[in-house]
């Protein structure tokens, strides 16, 4: 099924819009579909990967929920599609089917306990036999990313290595980071502005992830960040209260389906970290870990948490729900996520705060990231093509289909819902960006229609005029239902544009 998508909606793309996407149409302000992923494992820790939505049960705030929506993702390789003549995919090849990524943070680790944690990351990374989803950052004391093994030279470095996994080389990989990055901690940095700088670090990896699809996980190697600021340390004289940056950060996290699992380096009892006088880095690790749906602060052996995020990412579920405009009422919602066959474990998020947002706040949000963002996001699968129009070099038909799969199709009675934003972006070879409305796409299935797409996709058609210094277009997919979101960026000479 062709959905022909309004000429006034996608037409020509704009100059000058540097990310001023507006929502063109109406949201469904009377009801979201709040979805959750969550891992279930047995009485030793293993995966169960078999359960159905009947052995689900889900509470909000105390209150029993229905389940409408249900998905079990399991550790299968997404496979590249079978691509035609002058067809583009954001899954030009097997895409990781989950992801681990160990941050080493240099920011808030001690100078003392930074040799102690890098021996034991070399130890019991280059044990591993198998690392090809594993990546490793370091956090350093300017607050930013330094790739030891990072997620944009994942392609080169996928093809197998006659002496193993690259964790084999962890040793002078890690040497050599540290020697390009290591220095003592600036003495006279305000502990306000770096929390700061570490929060803005995390929401910032935790959107590079999103290229991934399914649940990606976070081992927080850290001495810890505090939770709040007694009066003496705070730089202006009041107690200060890290909990709301906290959770911003647990939404920035909820978009991109990423959990932490901290490992703090401290001894208990010790001085924080943060200079002494921080209250709760402990608590701030552990509540943030509950609210992404990791686990909660695993002592000193990073190995463990390296294993059993690993473990964890192999298989989750999806559940949805949806939440009329009165459960936004601008306070904690205590979630519960339980399973009615026996000796099955529940990991989920503990909570969300509900805070009523401006209509389109998250899907402006998402593609925005999107758009800045080096990569193609493929949690949703996309696949499309340029067609030049014979009549007018200026113009290009634009084919895009969309992995149904990958899209939240929430059952409301007899049918089937899903509510996708489509943006494009133009870019131009001096790095401008210009871009089209932010366009509704509502989805109303019948089981048949519904099971039709899961099959065949979901296939847009476009005309779209563009400026001639446009050089290439970012087709950009984000599904409301799962907060997730696809791009596909396809070079506009493959239009064969003259």
């Amino acid at each position: 099924m062709i959905i022909k998508v309004p000429r006034r909606a996608l037409g020509r793309v704009a100059i000058g819009l540097m990310f001023a996407f507006v929502l063109n149409g109406d949201e469904r302000n009377d009801t979201r579909l709040l979805d959750f992923t969550v891992v279930a494992v047995d009485s030793q820790g293993q995966p169960v990967n078999d359960l159905s939505p009947g052995e689900f049960q889900v509470t909000d705030a105390g209150k029993r929920q229905p389940i409408n929506f249900f998905r079990h993702n399991d550790s299968k390789p997404l496979q590249a599609p079978a691509l035609g003549s002058n067809e583009f995919s954001n899954r030009g090849r097997a895409k990781d089917p989950h992801v681990t990524l160990v941050l080493f943070d240099l920011l808030n680790e001690r100078f003392a306990t930074r040799g102690v944690a890098g021996n034991q990351i070399i130890h019991d990374l280059e044990r591993l036999e198998a690392a090809d989803s594993l990546y490793l950052y370091l956090l350093n004391v300017d607050g930013r990313m330094y790739p030891v093994r990072g997620v944009s030279n994942r392609e080169e470095e996928a093809q197998p290595l006659d002496d193993g996994p690259w964790t084999r080389r962890i040793k002078p990989m890690l040497d050599d980071a540290l020697r390009a990055v290591l220095r003592m901690r600036p003495v006279d940095i305000d502990v306000a502005a770096r929390v700061q700088l570490t929060l803005n670090a995390l929401s910032a990896i935790a959107a590079q992830l999103s290229i991934f699809p399914g649940r990606k996980n976070i081992v927080w190697v850290t001495d810890g960040v505090p939770i709040a600021l007694g009066e003496r340390r705070s730089d202006v004289g009041e107690a200060v209260d890290f909990t709301p940056q906290m959770r911003q950060l647990s939404e920035s996290f909820d978009r991109s389906e990423t959990a932490i699992y901290p490992v703090q380096q401290i001894m208990i009892g010790s001085p924080d970290a943060m200079g002494g006088t921080g209250l709760g880095s402990k608590a701030f690790l552990d509540e943030l870990a509950g609210l992404t749906g990791g686990r909660p602060n695993s002592g000193k052996d990073i190995g463990a948490a390296v294993r059993q995020a690993v473990n964890d990412a192999r298989t989750s579920y999806q559940i949805g729900y949806y939440a009329t405009l009165r459960n936004w009422d601008s306070k904690f919602h205590k979630l519960r996520i339980t399973c009615t066959r026996k000796g099955v474990r529940i990991q989920a998020r503990s909570g969300y705060y509900a805070w009523p947002e401006p209509t389109g706040a998250r899907a402006e949000r998402a593609i925005e990231a999107a758009v800045s963002t080096a990569s193609d996001a493929a949690e949703i699968g996309l696949q499309g093509s340029l067609t030049p129009d014979p009549k007018n070099p200026l113009t290009l038909h634009a084919a895009l289909r969309i992995d149904a799969n990958d899209v939240a199709l929430a059952q409301d009675g007899d049918q089937y819902q899903g509510q996708l934003r489509i943006a494009i972006v133009g870019y131009q070879p001096t790095g401008r960006v210009t871009n089209s409305t932010i366009v509704p796409l509502d989805i109303h299935y019948s089981a048949r229609e519904r099971d039709n797409a899961l099959r065949e996709g979901i296939a847009l058609a476009q005309d779209l005029t563009l400026d001639k210094n446009v050089n290439r277009l970012r087709f950009i997919v984000f599904d409301r239902g799962s907060n997730t979101i696809g791009s596909l960026t396809i070079p506009v000479s493959a239009g064969v544009r003259p």
